[in-house]
């Protein structure tokens, strides 16, 4: 047997050179390598393996995956610099008043920044809106300003929701005596206000809220939280004291009586004064 090669010998135990080449047609990679024996031939998509080649083994070819996932997935609106356009939008649409944490909640963002995004869109209708951002029930709500109710009824025509004097007069007791029963209710305003007090109830602006603990167990009746929505309120600390609607009223009467007064000394003749006659003097005694 002829002794082999020093140079074979090397050859066949390192690689000699790493060529590089573009897919060939169909043309597979173990093909390659059978041209160019003693070289490892690599594919820009793929690469060759001699231990998996001498198993009867391919590679397989992994082709770069589609542009549009290689893409990064814009964020939505409110979190690439329009949280404020969208917590507007929000009130917006919505019937009842939302508070900052339902909000974060269900953007999935800080309640802080619900807070500041607020604060932001309240400064931006301030400056000469029609609308305002207020706070009503613990919440935030879109109101219209009170100087555009006129155009407001033109439209909404709210007359069929209007409370009778009777039930407004209830409700005031209702809201400064809470907890308070419906016995208490009637000796204040001095009448019965069974159908009262239903009407309040079907309005939801009263709600029953259990039975005192006394003899017959009289219903409790509180304010609701739609009795906030319906005055425009946050907290029933925003309610004006009753001493200072006392002063108010009396100095409204003490303004219409002295109106009065003016009219009727207005419209009230002069009394005429006596004509001087002739001196008199006395007879000499």
């Amino acid at each position: 047997m002829e002794p082999r090669d020093q140079a074979s010998d090397a050859n066949e135990r390192e690689v000699v050179e790493v060529v590089a080449a573009q897919p060939i047609a169909e043309a597979l990679v173990s093909e390659l390598a059978e041209a160019v024996p003693g070289h490892v031939v690599a594919t820009v998509d793929s690469t060759f393996s001699p231990a998996k080649e001498d198993r009867g083994e391919e590679e397989p070819c992994h082709l770069p995956p589609p542009a549009s996932d290689l893409e990064a997935e814009e964020p939505p609106p409110h979190r690439n610099g329009k949280l404020k356009t969208a917590l507007e939008c929000m009130l917006f649409v919505s019937t009842e008043p939302l508070n900052a944490k339902e909000l974060a909640e269900s953007l999935e963002i800080e309640e802080e920044r619900v807070e500041e995004a607020m604060r932001s869109l309240e400064e931006d209708l301030d400056a000469g809106h029609g609308l305002q951002l207020m706070r009503v029930a613990g919440g935030f709500q879109l109101c219209t300003r009170p100087e555009y109710s006129d155009y407001c009824e033109m439209i909404l025509q709210p007359a069929g929701r209007k409370l009778s004097k009777a039930a407004l007069e209830t409700l005031a007791v209702v809201a400064y005596r809470q907890p308070c029963t419906m016995p208490e209710i009637e000796a204040v305003r001095g009448v019965s206000v069974d159908g009262v007090i239903k009407t309040l109830i079907e309005r939801g602006l009263i709600k029953d809220a259990g039975r005192r603990q006394t003899p017959g167990r009289p219903i409790i009746y509180t304010t609701a939280p739609e009795f906030l929505e319906y005055l425009g309120l946050n907290d029933l600390a925003d309610l004006p004291e009753i001493d200072t609607l006392a002063v108010e009223q009396v100095k409204a009467l003490e303004a219409q009586r002295e109106m009065l007064v003016d009219e009727v000394s207005r419209q009230s003749p002069e009394p005429e004064t006596p004509e001087a006659g002739p001196e008199q003097t006395e007879p000499d005694n």
